[in-house]
């Protein structure tokens, strides 16, 4: 039969083991606050970082006709012709101007965006404004803008971030030190190479 002093030194190592286990406890439950915490900071940097980025966009926008156009004296043809091609349109809905911005339009016989404008800086914009129109697009440009399907954007956003909005209307953050990201067009899950606009060949369109 154990003695008393046998008793007492296995009670004393259950109750060690006992607070060892429950240290190893608190200490793995510390850990996983600290990680959720960090997370959780990181995920509020990322938003606070996309606030911005969020509200820049460009689409492309079907015509409107002379109603919604009271500055322009349009023409039956232009009109007719208006009816069909498109415009696009470009928004920064933010309190801060971004720079650095591209819009490449994406076209039905091509593969690869084309370089359609480069701005040095887009201010906040009230409302959507009209950053390229078919009625108005110079003789050897509209020919393209009849087969324009879709539209990105490039920008720096007010604190350096470089961010694109894809023609799904996703917002991608670019990591510039990436080459094909720094001097491609996102799409899908990878990166494109945009072609020049004086580049483009249309098919069955004579040069």
């Amino acid at each position: 039969m154990p003695s008393s002093a046998d008793l007492a030194a296995w009670a004393g190592a259950v109750g060690t083991w006992a607070a060892l286990g429950a240290a190893v406890h608190g200490a793995r439950a510390a850990f996983h606050m600290i990680r959720v915490e960090r997370d959780r900071d990181r995920e509020q940097e990322r938003r606070r970082q996309a606030d911005q980025a969020s509200s820049v966009a460009v689409w492309v926008g079907r015509p409107f006709g002379v109603g919604n156009r009271p500055d322009r004296l349009a023409t039956s043809v232009a009109l007719r012709r208006e009816s069909f091609f498109p415009d696009i349109y470009l928004v920064n809905g933010s309190r801060l101007p971004v720079y650095e911005v591209g819009i490449f339009v994406w076209v039905d016989f091509s593969a690869r965006p084309i370089r359609w404008q480069n701005r040095v800086i887009l201010p906040p914009t009230h409302e959507p404004m009209l950053a390229s129109a078919f009625v108005e697009a110079a003789p050897d440009v509209a020919p393209v803008m009849e087969h324009v399907v879709g539209v990105s954007v490039a920008f720096r956003d007010a604190e350096g971030t470089h961010w694109q909005r894809t023609r799904d209307g996703s917002l991608r953050e670019i990591d510039t030190d990436d080459v094909h990201q720094r001097t491609g067009v996102a799409d899908g899950d990878g990166f494109v190479q945009p072609q020049e606009l004086e580049d483009v060949h249309i098919p069955g369109r004579q040069a």
